[in-house]
């Protein structure tokens, strides 16, 4: 699709003409179903399709000119595979986190229900203990990224996450006793 064609198709979306999304859509369609399923998640294809619309809101068109060149698609599609990659590195960590957790269990049954443990866990955390655990290994923003978005400092958030970490893991050694 040329540029004067994705553009005007994306100035409606702007304007509120969701008429105009299922062809923008169409374009991506495909690309979106390929990342979709290298996630190996329901909501992949969901969370993309979300991301697809977030960016034709937030995109500038005047970075990109009228003419019949390709630009703005493959501006879309390369941003749609850093979303990708983004997801991929957030569902890397979240289960690395559940591994990193029962890492410091002793004896820890491979049978154990490791989502159930977790979510034991997580509701012995305070509020910002969870948003910390969810914002860090969940999304993969960093401890800096954390910090700067509650405005406290990066030593607080290292202390509340180690913190947080620490009950996880009672969590599960406590879950194991109590069911192994």
């Amino acid at each position: 699709m040329q540029n004067f064609l994705l553009k005007s198709l994306v100035k409606r979306v702007k304007n509120q003409d969701m008429s105009a999304f299922p062809l923008v859509f169409d374009e991506f369609k495909k690309l979106i179903s390929f990342y979709a399923a290298k996630l190996h998640y329901e909501d992949a294809s969901s969370e993309l399709t979300l991301f697809l619309i977030e960016l034709m809101y937030n995109i500038r068109l005047s970075k990109f000119p009228d003419d019949d060149g390709d630009d703005l698609k493959r501006y879309i599609a390369v941003s749609i595979k850093n979303r990708y990659i983004t997801l991929l590195t957030a569902r890397a960590k979240s289960q690395s986190l559940c591994e990193n957790l029962l890492e410091g269990c002793c004896g820890c049954n491979e049978e154990l229900d490791d989502r159930f443990c977790f979510a034991q866990g997580m509701e012995q955390l305070n509020k910002m203990q969870k948003i910390i655990v969810i914002y860090h290994f969940v999304y993969g923003y960093s401890i800096a990224e954390i910090a700067a978005r509650f405005n406290i400092s990066r030593q607080a958030v290292n202390k509340t996450k180690n913190q947080a970490l620490v009950i996880l893991r009672e969590a599960l050694q406590n879950y194991e006793a109590y069911f192994v």
